[in-house]
C-alpha cells in the first residue's frame, strides 16, 4: 500500500500546486471491506488565509478529477476523505509557521513555555513579540518541543 500511497502523492502534488494547494498528505487505510483514502490538503505557504470550505470543495473536485482515471484499492470500493491540517495541528516545519503569520501562538522549548505574536519565519528560526514581556524574541525552530495556534473563542 505505501507504493500506491508514494503515486497517488505524485499524482495529486502537480495538480493541487498549480491551483495554490500544497498537499500535506495522503493516506491509504484497508480494513476488511471497508477502504479509505484520506488526502490532507492546505493552502501554500504565500497565504495566511483559513482553509475555506470553498477551498476544500475546490481541492476536493481537485483530488477526485485526477483519481477518476486511476486504479486505486484494486479498483475496491473506497471512501475518498479530502481534509485540511485544522487549526491545532502542531506546527513544526517552516512551512507551517509560514501559515500562521500575525497570529499568537503557545509555545513550548526545551527551557519555557511562553505566547509568542509570530512575525517573521526563517529556515531555522521564528521570530516575534512576547506579548507578557512585551519584547521581541527569536526562537531556533530546533529549540521548540511543541508549538500551536492559540485558539480564540468569540
Amino acid at each position: 500500500m505505501d507504493e500506491d500511497v508514494e503515486r497517488i502523492t505524485g499524482l495529486l502534488a502537480p495538480p493541487l500546486e498549480s491551483a495554490g494547494f500544497h498537499l500535506e498528505n495522503v493516506k491509504a487505510v484497508a480494513a476488511g471491506p471497508r477502504r479509505t483514502l484520506t488526502v490532507v490538503v492546505d493552502l501554500d505557504e504565500s497565504s495566511t488565509d483559513p482553509m475555506s470550505m470553498e477551498k476544500i470543495a475546490e481541492s476536493t473536485k481537485i483530488v477526485g478529477d485526477t483519481l477518476d482515471e486511476v486504479e486505486i484499492f484494486r479498483d475496491k470500493p473506497y471512501q475518498l476523505e479530502v481534509t485540511s491540517p485544522g487549526a491545532t495541528r502542531k506546527l513544526e516545519t517552516p512551512r507551517h509557521f509560514r501559515r500562521v503569520i500575525g497570529r499568537r501562538l503557545d509555545i513550548t522549548t526545551k527551557k519555557d513555555t511562553f505566547k509568542l505574536d509570530l512575525a517573521e519565519v526563517a529556515d531555522t528560526s521564528i521570530s516575534g513579540t512576547d506579548p507578557a514581556k512585551r519584547e521581541a524574541r527569536t526562537i531556533p525552530l530546533d529549540d521548540i518541543r511543541k508549538a500551536q495556534v492559540e485558539l480564540k473563542f468569540r
